[in-house]
């Protein structure tokens, strides 16, 4: 299975229409979340469809960046992993959005509400024989290091990670931590910000192959 990971489109179309050419066939499309900047939920649907008019289906969570009523918006359309999972393929999906409370304005959970949302989507794939979670925030301490050398990532996805053992979590926020690493048997990609082009191709083969991509205007 071919996947294309991007998060951090803040609303631009234009880059997402870059990248799902430049990207070519892939199996499944995971946006991690802000896909908008502040933006309303026309602006996430419309981004949305534009991936779907290409017959790629997509999952989705949103990011701090975006809003309660756009997570909304993803859910009414079907394409929400927010605290649910689904299986393709033999291969379960599911989703934590948001972050942990940072400013004002954000779309933001509490640490343990977090926690039950990962709780919540994992019990919907535990019988799939492999596991990825597509979460806007990183774990705390790996790929969450800001500019300034301070680690921001959710405190509960580090302990449901260290438990849970999911094989790959694809993330982002972030911006400047884009990356690959490996913590125990998980490989974790923070994507990077896909508004300047930056997005990951994984292929979940018998190993997971990951690839940073960047196309530019």
């Amino acid at each position: 299975m071919r996947l294309l990971a991007l998060t951090d489109l803040h609303g631009s179309r234009e880059a997402l229409e870059r990248i799902l050419h430049d990207a070519g066939s892939v199996d499944v499309v995971l946006l991690g979340g802000d896909i908008t900047n502040f933006g309303a939920p026309d602006d996430v649907a419309a981004l949305v469809e534009t991936i779907l008019a290409t017959g790629r289906p997509v999952w989705a969570v949103a990011g701090n960046c975006d809003s309660a009523e756009i997570a909304a918006r993803l859910e009414t359309m079907g394409v929400s992993l927010a605290g649910r999972g689904v299986v393709v393929e033999g291969t379960g999906f599911f989703g934590l959005p948001a972050m942990p409370p940072w400013l004002p304005r954000m779309y933001q959970f509490t640490e343990p509400e977090l926690a039950a949302m990962l709780e919540s989507g994992r019990a919907q794939v535990a019988e799939a024989p492999r596991r990825v979670l597509l979460s806007h925030c990183p774990p705390r301490g790996l790929l969450d290091q800001t500019a300034l050398g301070r680690s921001v990532g959710s405190t509960s996805l580090r302990t449901f990670l260290d438990q849970a053992k999911p094989e790959l979590v694809l993330c982002g926020h972030i911006h400047e931590a884009r990356g690959v690493q490996r913590h125990g048997p998980t490989t974790i990609v923070n994507c990077g910000p896909a508004v300047t082009g930056s997005y990951a191709l994984v292929e979940m083969n018998q190993e997971i192959e990951v690839e940073l991509r960047r196309v530019r205007p």
